[in-house]
C-alpha cells in the first residue's frame, strides 16, 4: 500500500522565557514522532489538549517547521530545506478543515466568495461561468443548495458553516485533508452528519485524511490507523482494531474509559497533563498511570511491538504477562 504522508523522527521545541532576564527554557511540543498515513486512508491523532496534536498538524500543513526530522509526501521531502516547487505543491495538495466553522470563515464575505477564494489566491485562469459551475458542484458535494452561495456565514447553522469550510478545502482538488477537531464545535446531533459526509467524500474523491481529535470515539469511527499522543510522544500506534479492541497502554485505556464509561476492563485517570516545560522523568505518563512502578519513574519505556501493525511505548503493556 502506498503512503500519502510519512513522518520520521519529528521533533519541535520552542524556547520559552519566564522573565525578561531569565534564560529560556525549552518546551518540547513534539518528541521523536513517527507515523505513516496510507493513501486513501485516515490516520487519527488522539490525545488531550497539550499533547502535541495541533503542532504536528501545523508542521504537516507547512504552517510551522520541525526542529528535527522530516515529513514526506510520496517522493517530496519537507524538513529544514524544502524546494519551492514542493512548497507550491503542498499549498494546493494539502488543505485544512479547522475546528471553529465560524471563526475560520470571514463574516463579511458571502459563501460563494469564501469557497472560491483559494482559486483566486492561486490565480487560476477560470472564466466566470466555469467558476460558477465549479462552485455549484462543490456546494452540491457537501450537501448545500446552490442558492446558499449568496448568503453570509452568520445566516448558516454550525453544521452548514462546516460544510462550507469543507467545500473551500476541496476547491483546489487536494489529495490530503488535515481535519483539526472538525466536529468538536458542533452539536452532537450534527457531528455524525458531518463525519459521514467526510467519509463519503473520501470514498468518492480518494482523499487521505490526517484527523486530529481529543475524542477517541470520533477517531475510531473515522480512522484506519490511530496514534495515541501524550506530551508530544506516541504512547501507542496501530490499526483501528489494534487500538480499540487490543489497547496495550494505560493511557489508551483511559481514553476509552472517557468515551465509554461503562466499558469493561478500562480505568479512568485523574489529574491533568503535566507542563511540557517540565515533563516527568522516566515515562512521561507515570504521574497519572494506575499501573506505574518504580522503573516507570526512572527510565524511559521501550517500544514493545505487539504485532506487525501494533506497538506500545510502555514498560508493562497491559496485554503482556508482566
Amino acid at each position: 500500500m502506498s503512503t500519502a504522508i510519512r513522518v520520521t523522527d519529528l521533533a519541535r521545541t520552542f524556547p520559552v522565557r519566564g522573565g525578561l532576564f531569565s534564560q529560556p527554557r525549552m518546551l518540547r511540543a513534539v518528541e521523536n514522532a513517527s507515523f505513516a498515513l496510507p493513501s486513501g486512508g485516515t490516520f487519527g491523532l488522539v490525545g488531550e489538549s497539550g499533547s502535541g496534536k495541533s503542532t504536528l498538524a501545523k508542521i504537516v500543513l507547512g504552517a510551522d517547521q520541525p526542529t528535527r526530522g522530516e515529513v514526506r509526501f510520496g517522493d517530496r521531502v519537507f524538513g529544514k530545506e524544502t524546494r519551492d516547487s514542493d512548497r507550491r505543491w503542498r499549498q494546493r495538495a494539502v488543505q485544512a478543515v479547522l475546528q471553529d466553522p465560524f471563526g475560520s470563515l470571514d463574516p463579511q464575505m458571502n459563501i460563494g466568495d469564501i469557497v472560491l477564494e483559494p482559486l483566486r489566491i492561486q490565480r487560476r485562469g477560470f472564466a466566470r461561468d466555469a467558476l460558477e459551475k465549479r462552485l455549484d458542484e462543490l456546494l452540491a458535494q457537501v450537501g448545500l443548495p446552490a442558492e446558499f452561495k449568496r448568503r453570509r456565514p452568520g445566516e448558516l447553522s454550525g453544521g452548514q458553516r462546516q460544510r462550507v469550510a469543507i467545500a473551500r478545502a476541496l476547491v483546489l482538488e487536494p489529495e490530503i485533508l488535515v481535519l483539526d477537531e472538525p466536529v468538536s464545535a458542533l452539536d452532537v446531533s450534527i457531528q455524525a452528519q458531518v463525519l459521514n459526509l467526510l467519509k463519503d467524500l473520501q470514498d468518492a474523491l480518494g482523499l487521505s485524511y490526517l484527523l486530529i481529535s481529543h475524542d477517541l470515539a470520533v477517531v475510531a469511527f473515522m480512522s484506519s490507523h490511530i496514534g495515541v499522543l501524550y506530551l508530544g510522544r506516541f504512547m501507542e500506534q496501530g490499526t483501528r482494531e489494534d487500538i480499540v479492541q487490543r489497547a496495550g497502554h494505560p493511557y489508551t485505556h483511559a481514553l476509552i474509559a472517557a468515551c465509554e464509561p461503562d466499558a469493561l476492563d478500562v480505568q479512568a485517570i485523574g489529574g491533568e497533563i503535566p507542563s511540557p516545560l517540565a515533563p516527568p522523568a522516566g515515562c512521561v505518563f507515570h504521574t497519572r498511570c494506575p499501573c506505574a512502578r518504580d522503573v516507570c519513574r526512572e527510565d524511559a519505556p521501550p517500544v514493545h511491538r505487539l504485532s506487525a501493525t501494533h506497538h506500545v511505548t510502555c514498560h508493562f503493556p497491559l496485554t503482556s504477562k508482566a
